[in-house]
């Protein structure tokens, strides 16, 4: 996934290795919550979405679901750009 790389690799220039590995954790934490059956605890977003916010709240992750047995990672969001990006990334 093109925007998890790119939220790593930013990352891995301004914090330190823990906060990058404490980001992934939390990325991992929102999966298998996910995994686990746990997607309406989910805040509600655009297009049919749900997100969470994780890394220090800088990013959030959205995400559908596609059926009973498919959720789809749709985009990692550095918080700190223009909100009106999201809209574009998720059509």
């Amino acid at each position: 996934m093109q925007t998890l790389s790119e939220n790593i690799i930013f990352l891995k220039r301004v914090w330190t290795n823990r906060e990058v590995s404490d980001f992934l954790k939390d990325v991992r934490g929102v999966i298998n919550n996910l995994e686990n059956g746990n997607y309406n605890r989910f805040q509600n977003s655009v297009y049919k979405t749900k997100s969470a916010l994780i890394g220090k709240k800088h990013v959030r992750m959205f995400f559908r679901k596609e059926n009973d047995n498919l959720i789809t990672i749709l985009l990692f969001f550095d918080m700190r750009q223009d909100p009106q990006k999201i809209l574009e990334l998720l059509q």
